[in-house]
């Protein structure tokens, strides 16, 4: 099975005074020295080395090759800059939380989507705009806009984009040719989709027509539900991120969770958990027990490699509202209480947009519209679709409020479980999760 991008970023708060002086010792003893404003670290003449500053990440393992490599060409072009990579692959949200409380946190850190909002309110992150103007700024032009977008809260910059994905569709060719029905592509619509996943789906349970997006089987994602919602002219908040009644449960929202639940509960076109579950982990797609998979781009170089597997990409089916899509997204920002933000921009502006950005391109999607022009990916048969859906990419919920992850999308999460475990209603179900998501809201 697929699996989908997962937000390790999660920022629970450390509980006790003893876990956090734990952790802020454990940080102390393997982090770099913090560089002081003169460009020395704490304790040192200026002149006695050079300025070092410290980024942090979450990665682990082949992950970690586009930072090392950034870093030590970065290094050899700045004799005078020392850059220490941190990596935190297990609870990264809490321990850099509890580093930036005690004022030991990084010059540079990495966030996820989820958290965009939560630390932009705590004041954690530096507002760019004024680097970006500055003598030694940046031309936001580099990048593709609706991704520049994603780091932008409030009409500040306050991060630079590290890779992301929007939503796709994945297609068999060799399934599709046995059905004989047409490949997709991207005029469909809805109506489309469902027609040609009741053609791919087989009465002996065997093959289903299409996999829908959340590798767990429970289909509570609403990132991956959030392209079909926009599609229909639905929303989930208001833009002040204070209301999601008359948006979480509105009728076009509705509309969309309801086609989406059809394709399970009604036509049986796609698995449920329990059918998920009975196949122990199975890759439905390299298997051939799915025609097509609605994900996003992660899984395309393990497809690629799969000689016996012949597969195309396409963009996601149109609404009756037309093309919608979401990115799952992760970037770069700088810490506000740096003591080298000067510096930390320097890299921060390298590794987001100058040659380093190359390096990260070639693990992950990158945001530089030259960089991804040099990989040929708007040409490319595989990526041209993930390219062209950039232009249909609508803002996340999760940046309207910092709480959009205790009351929000727990909620919907909670709705989606009635709707495909319980079979509640589906209007009942995102009026009673509006209901909720309002009351947490207001705490």
């Amino acid at each position: 099975m697929v699996k989908r991008f997962i937000q390790l970023s999660g920022v629970s708060r450390i509980t006790t005074s003893f876990a956090l002086l734990l952790v802020v010792a454990l940080v102390a003893a393997c982090a770099a020295p913090v560089a002081q404003p003169g460009g020395a670290s704490a304790g040192q003449a200026a002149a006695s080395g050079p300025t070092s500053i410290r980024i942090s990440c979450w990665e682990s393992g082949d992950a970690l090759e586009p930072f090392n490599k950034s870093i030590e060409a970065f290094q050899k072009a700045n004799a005078d800059i020392k850059v220490s990579l941190e990596c935190i692959p297990q609870e990264y949200g809490t321990k850099l939380l509890a580093q930036l409380a005690a004022g030991s946190g990084p010059d540079i850190f990495q966030v996820g989507d989820g958290d965009v909002a939560k630390y932009v309110q705590q004041g954690a992150v530096q507002p760019l705009d004024d680097y970006i103007n500055g003598k030694d700024g940046l031309d936001m032009n580099v990048f593709y806009p609706n991704v520049a977008k994603f780091g932008q809260v409030g009409g500040k910059t306050y991060f630079l984009t590290k890779d992301y994905s929007p939503l796709i569709l994945f297609y068999n060719k060799k399934l599709f040719d046995e059905a004989k029905v047409e490949y997709p592509n991207e005029n469909w619509k809805w109506e489309d989709l469902a027609t040609a996943a009741k053609k791919l789906t087989k009465a002996d349970g065997s093959q289903w027509g299409i996999e829908l997006p959340d590798s767990w089987g429970d289909l509570t994602w609403l990132r991956g539900t959030l392209p079909i919602i926009y599609q229909n002219g639905g929303t989930i908040i208001s833009d002040d991120g204070k209301t999601t009644t008359g948006h979480l449960n509105s009728p076009e929202t509705v509309q969309a969770v309801q086609w989406f639940a059809d394709l399970v509960l009604k036509d049986k076109v796609a698995p449920n958990k329990a059918d998920i579950d009975a196949l122990q982990g199975v890759d439905l797609f390299q298997t051939g027990k799915v025609a097509m998979l609605w994900t996003g781009r992660w899984p395309m170089k393990d497809f690629q490699k799969n000689a016996d597997l012949k597969f195309g990409t396409t963009v996601l089916p149109a609404g009756p509202k037309g093309k919608a899509n979401a990115l799952c997204w992760a970037g770069f920002t700088i810490n506000s209480a740096s003591k080298n933000k000067d510096t930390a921009w320097k890299f921060l502006k390298y590794i987001a947009a100058g040659d380093g950005a190359k390096e990260f391109a070639n693990y992950a999607l990158t945001a530089v519209k030259a960089v991804a022009d040099g990989q040929n990916l708007a040409k490319d048969e595989f990526n041209a679709p993930v390219i062209k859906v950039l232009e249909d990419v609508k803002p996340l919920p999760e940046f309207t409020t910092p709480k959009w992850a205790d009351c929000g999308d727990k909620a919907y999460k909670a709705a989606m479980e009635e709707i495909f475990l319980k079979g509640t209603a589906v209007q009942a179900a995102l009026d009673a999760a509006a209901k909720d998501a309002d009351s947490c809201l207001t705490k």
